[in-house]
C-alpha cells in the first residue's frame, strides 16, 4: 500500500515577511477598507509565555480568508503561526510550505488524522499558533449557524490544554466601488486537557456563530466605533473625481 502523500511545513522568516507584505498590498488593491476588532485577543495569545498553544478557529466563507490571515499574521505582525492547506493546492504551490503551511486531504480519514497529529506535534507544549478553518470547507457567510467538524475537537484532544481563538471574517459591498473587509476576534476559549471531542466541537461552533453574528450586525448597521482600520484601499471612482475637483465626497449619510 502506498503511503498517504503529505507535505510538511518548512517555515522561513524571509518568506513569511515577503508574502505577508504581498497579501497586504493585494488587499489594498482589491478592497476599499478593512475593519478590525478584538485585535487585543490575537496579540494576547501571541505574546503569552505560559506554554499553552493556540488554535485560531476562523469562519471560512471566501477565498480571501487566507489572504487576510496571512496579511494579519505576517504583514501586520510577525507571528509564529502554522496552517493547513488542501494537498492538491499545496502540491501545486509548494512555496506556501515555507510560510508554515502543511497539507491535508479531508476526504481521506487517514490523511486528515496524519495532518492533525502533525499539527498538534508542532504546537504542543509551546505558545505557537495554528490557524484552522474548522468548518472544513467554504460555506456562505450568512448560513444560519456555524457548524464545526470534529477535527477541531480531535486537534484539541491531541494537543492537551490549549486555547481556541475564534475569529469571523465578512465581506460587504455597500457605499464603495470595492468591497469592505470586516474582521472580529473574540475572547479565547481555554480548553482543558481531556475535554471530550464533541464538547470542543460544540463550544467552537457556538463561539464562531456568536462572533459571526456580532460581526454581521456591526457590518449591516455600519458600526465602526469598536473597529480600527487595517486596510486603506484605493478610493472609488466618484471620490477620486471629487478629490480632483477639491470638494468633499458625496455620501448618503
Amino acid at each position: 500500500m502506498s503511503e498517504t502523500p503529505f507535505i510538511e511545513a518548512r517555515p522561513r522568516k524571509l518568506d513569511r515577511l515577503f508574502w505577508g507584505q504581498y497579501f497586504t498590498l493585494t488587499l489594498r488593491r482589491h478592497f476599499s477598507r478593512g475593519y478590525l476588532s478584538g485585535e487585543q485577543h490575537l496579540l494576547g495569545v501571541s505574546s503569552a509565555t505560559d506554554g499553552i498553544p493556540t488554535v485560531i478557529a476562523s469562519t471560512h466563507a471566501s477565498w480571501w480568508d487566507a489572504a487576510v490571515a496571512m496579511s494579519l499574521a505576517w504583514g501586520r505582525h510577525h507571528m509564529d503561526m502554522d496552517g493547513m492547506m488542501e494537498y492538491r493546492q499545496l502540491s501545486r504551490y509548494r512555496f506556501f510550505s515555507r510560510l508554515g503551511l502543511f497539507s491535508v486531504i479531508r476526504e481521506d480519514a487517514a490523511s486528515a488524522m496524519k495532518s492533525l497529529r502533525y499539527g498538534a506535534g508542532r504546537i504542543r507544549d509551546s505558545n505557537r499558533m495554528l490557524w484552522m478553518y474548522p468548518q472544513g470547507e467554504l460555506i456562505h457567510q450568512d448560513v444560519d449557524r456555524i457548524e464545526c467538524e470534529p477535527g477541531i475537537g480531535i486537534l484539541a484532544h491531541l494537543v492537551g490544554t490549549c486555547r481556541i481563538l475564534p475569529v469571523a471574517m465578512r465581506y460587504e459591498l455597500l457605499r464603495e466601488q470595492r468591497p469592505a473587509c470586516w474582521v472580529r476576534f473574540a475572547e479565547p476559549l481555554v480548553i482543558k486537557s481531556g475535554t471530550p471531542i464533541r464538547n470542543v466541537q460544540a463550544l467552537c461552533s457556538d463561539a464562531l456563530t456568536q462572533v459571526r453574528d456580532g460581526l454581521r450586525s456591526d457590518a449591516m448597521c455600519e458600526r465602526h466605533n469598536d473597529y480600527e482600520s487595517f486596510i486603506n484601499g484605493r478610493m472609488s471612482m466618484e471620490k477620486r473625481f471629487d478629490a480632483l475637483l477639491g470638494r468633499r465626497p458625496y455620501t448618503e449619510r
